[in-house]
């Protein structure tokens, strides 16, 4: 019973901090250039474009690049907040019952 709640929690992690990643590229892809070499922002997009190819058969063609990454991060937490509960069986009522969120909340408060 503990590993299955120990690896649904790493397993929703994970896909928490994909998520914020992206959403986190997208943001300062607002500010900065593609091809800026600013510390760390270069492993994170080449990171990250890895993501964004791998789900370009579902991201429409004519999308803006630089709004893609926030795209398939709101596809994380579709999947996150709708697909993992159901296929591991716990209930969540909110974004703040997301093992990564509920643990930053709680380092926070």
């Amino acid at each position: 019973m503990l590993d299955e709640a120990l690896f649904t929690i790493l397993f929703d992690v994970g896909f928490g901090i994909v998520q914020w990643v992206l959403i986190l590229r997208f943001i300062y892809g607002i500010f900065l250039p593609e091809n800026s070499r600013l510390l760390g922002v270069h492993h994170i997009n080449r990171v990250t474009d890895r993501i964004i190819r791998l789900f370009s058969l579902i991201t429409h063609e004519r999308m803006i690049n630089r709004v893609r990454p926030l795209y398939v991060g709101f596809l994380f937490f579709a999947i996150r907040f709708y697909i993992l509960p159901t296929a591991f069986g716990y209930q969540i009522e909110g974004v703040q019952d997301l093992s990564l969120e509920a643990l930053v909340l709680g380092l926070l408060g």
